[in-house]
């Protein structure tokens, strides 16, 4: 008899917390919903929000490949950055490798550099400014269009703005023909240079980009979404997918740019069609130079001639890779660069 009623007590005992654990299980579904209803509206209205959603995507970006936003003040002008803050370690008996400064190229800006510099922001110092008229460093109101040769000067402002010390230089295209004056103008500033689908010489081979920047026209401005998919499809043999957010951000900010200073190109196209070649012979760090066989805007047929050109110069032409050569080749540039960077023979 006890130890029924014992039984029965612990029945109506553990029925209070039955009904407490049923309400916490209820109360967490509900939270779970309202969580995933969030989640959803939050994506819907970043989807909706292209500025949000390129500001969050480059934030992710940055964290992924190890960089920050800096802002470094050249000639009394802020200039937004993106370094590592310089992750070598080094002892006085293994002093660290030098900084790489990475020079986007035209119409585009120091995110396009961001997959690169992963590479080496575990080992070495990286930066990589958004040049003058690109990117979050527009052109000032008034201020005039910068050539070639001032872009170079720029350059060498900025490396001692940035307390850098003599550097090795990554420029891809615009970022590459800038980088061999750059070397040819400042030789103590430089040790050694990689050159992506540089500009800067008239091609053996002009196509149809070339000439067309020969004269004064500019296939690579973008004023709207249509024009953004042709650039990347001469950019690009695989081309990467870009979320639609994204794609309507870059274009609404490069028809900005075009619209507000449709002068950059006549100012800069002379250096870019032209203006390197009478430097070649100036230039005395190794250089590596690299194009895809599938380039279409800054044709491959210049790989001799900057070979030819640079004493010492090493060029290499990546079969089945366009422009932007270190997307569609990635492990085959990635492993070009490091060797031809880290080894200690080269002068």
């Amino acid at each position: 008899m006890v130890d029924e009623e014992e039984t029965v007590m612990s029945a109506f005992a553990t029925k209070p917390a039955r009904t407490r654990l049923k309400a916490i299980a209820r109360g967490l579904i509900v939270a779970l919903v309202v969580m995933v209803i969030a989640l959803v509206a939050a994506g819907i209205a970043l989807w909706n929000w292209p500025t949000g959603f390129y500001t969050l995507s480059t934030f992710i970006g940055r964290v992924v490949c190890a960089v920050h936003l800096e802002s470094i003040v050249v000639n009394g002008k802020e200039v937004p950055t993106l370094t590592n803050g310089g992750n070598a370690r080094a002892d006085d008996a293994n002093p660290p490798p030098l900084p790489i400064l990475f020079l986007h190229g035209y119409g585009t800006s120091k995110e396009a550099m961001m997959a690169e510099m992963r590479w080496f922001s575990q080992s070495r110092q990286v930066i990589t400014p958004d040049l003058p008229g690109f990117g979050d460093n527009p052109l000032a109101p008034g201020e005039a269009a910068l050539t070639g040769g001032q872009y170079v000067q720029w350059i060498e402002s900025f490396r001692i703005a940035a307390n850098l010390s003599q550097v090795d230089v990554v420029g891809e295209s615009m970022g590459g023909a800038l980088a061999a004056a750059y070397a040819a103008t400042y030789p103590k500033s430089v040790r050694r240079i990689v050159l992506q689908s540089p500009a800067g010489l008239k091609p053996p081979r002009m196509n149809s980009l070339m000439s067309a920047l020969e004269q004064g026209e500019n296939p690579l401005d973008v004023r709207s979404e249509d024009d953004f998919d042709n650039v990347l499809q001469l950019c690009f043999v695989h081309p990467p997918m870009v979320p639609s957010p994204i794609r309507t951000y870059l274009t609404n900010h490069s028809a900005a740019r075009v619209a507000k200073h449709p002068e950059m190109l006549p100012v800069l196209g002379p250096f870019l069609v032209g203006g390197v070649a009478p430097l070649l012979a100036s230039i005395v760090a190794p250089t590596l130079i690299i194009y895809g066989d599938q380039d279409q805007i800054t044709d491959c047929s210049m790989l001799p001639v900057y070979v030819d050109g640079i004493r010492g110069a090493e060029g290499l032409l990546i079969r089945g890779a366009g422009h932007v050569v270190f997307s569609d080749a990635p492990n085959e540039v990635r492993a070009a660069i490091t060797e031809f960077l880290d080894d200690p023979a080269r002068r």
